[in-house]
């Protein structure tokens, strides 16, 4: 599967999407653009599973790590992908 995994820089480097993902994908390195002197990374998202458990977890305002499912799942998923995008894409 294709997702990709992007951290932005919203990342207050609290470890919590590290500690949800099943896979491995994130791990923490030094950063010290924050307090806690670090920040999440993907360094192995060819593992990512698109389940977003990282996404939950996260406790940012705004989410500071973000899974884009790669077009191979939404293809799959159809209609049913399509109509959450539209709901969301006009702020439903």
């Amino acid at each position: 599967m294709a997702h990709s995994v992007k951290i932005y820089d919203t990342c207050i480097g609290c470890t919590q999407c590290v500690r949800a993902c099943p896979t491995d994908v994130l791990e923490m390195i030094p950063w010290d653009g924050c307090k806690a002197n670090q920040i999440a990374s993907a360094p192995r998202t060819e593992d990512c599973v698109g389940c977003k458990r990282c996404e939950s977890a996260c406790p940012t305002d705004f989410l500071s790590v973000r899974v884009y499912l790669g077009a191979e799942t939404t293809r799959s998923m159809g209609l049913a992908y399509q109509l959450v995008y539209e709901a969301i894409k006009v702020n439903y």
